[in-house]
């Protein structure tokens, strides 16, 4: 779950952006030694500079997520966000099924990422996290809850910026069990943006064939985010606002709903083939 996603996602126009995505780095956690390991979602901004905090998301494709970020350009910077996220029942093969992911990273020409990411069905393993430590070094690792399919977790990434230490929180709210892992990083990381969505394990290939009717892949709720100076506020600002689409051409993968709950919600799906 390195750095391979998308090095360069936004492209430089304020709407109609298209990205690539990269290849995905093999499973690496005893906990998760049977699942494939989902990527590291980088993306650094690059969008005019002239798009206003609290108008409309930005619509931004690429080919490997669905989802919100925050921040389309490196104005901002976030040290923490948390969300509740239904653990999903698999809409297609468990081996196939787009993760949940959660995501602190950095701005344009960096590499810094942090991140939960979820697998549908839960189980052992299931819940994953990612932190590039510094230019050459990272920490992964699988957290031990292990929840069923249907459970709420509460997770949270936050960044002690004094301490250069990163915290990956997760609570079961149907068990009441937590765990905590914290991460020392290089005192260069800064996180520019935050992203709840889904991201394919390998690739759109995944995908397909598309579905007859969309499928529900994960849902996000009780979203907040808030920057290095402590102002606190949903995916919708006041910071600008990013919705990203998982489209090839005139083919549309997965997609996320508008957001709800003044920018605090929303789901992701499989888009049908019709």
């Amino acid at each position: 779950m390195g750095r391979r996603f998308a090095r360069a996602i936004l492209a430089a126009a304020a709407a109609g952006a298209t990205v690539a995505g990269f290849g995905l780095t093999a499973a690496g956690t005893a906990g998760a030694a049977t699942r494939p390991t989902p990527p590291a979602l980088h993306l650094p901004a690059a969008v005019a500079a002239g798009t206003a905090a609290g108008r409309a998301p930005v619509v931004v494709t690429n080919n490997q997520a669905a989802g919100y970020f925050t921040a389309l350009a490196d104005n901002w910077r976030f040290r923490s966000v948390a969300t509740t996220v239904p653990v999903a029942a698999c809409a297609i093969a468990p081996t196939k099924n787009p993760v949940g992911l959660v995501q602190l990273f950095g701005g344009a020409n960096t590499t810094w990422s942090a991140e939960i990411a979820v697998f549908c069905n839960g189980g052992v393993g299931s819940i994953v996290f990612f932190d590039q430590k510094s230019a050459t070094t990272t920490a992964r690792g699988a957290f031990v809850l292990s929840p069923r399919a249907g459970d709420r977790l509460r997770i949270g990434i936050s960044r002690n910026v004094a301490g250069h230490q990163d915290s990956f929180g997760v609570t079961n709210l149907r068990t009441g069990r937590s765990q905590t892992v914290r991460v020392t990083t290089s005192t260069a990381v800064v996180y520019r943006h935050a992203f709840l969505g889904a991201a394919v394990i390998n690739s759109n290939a995944d995908l397909t064939p598309r579905p007859a009717t969309r499928k529900l892949l994960w849902a996000f709720g009780t979203s907040r985010v808030v920057t290095y100076g402590g102002i606190r506020g949903t995916l919708l600002g006041p910071w600008s606002t990013a919705e990203l689409i998982d489209r090839v051409g005139a083919v549309t993968f997965m997609f996320p709903s508008a957001l709800s709950a003044g920018g605090a919600g929303f789901s992701t799906f499989l888009h049908a083939a019709s």
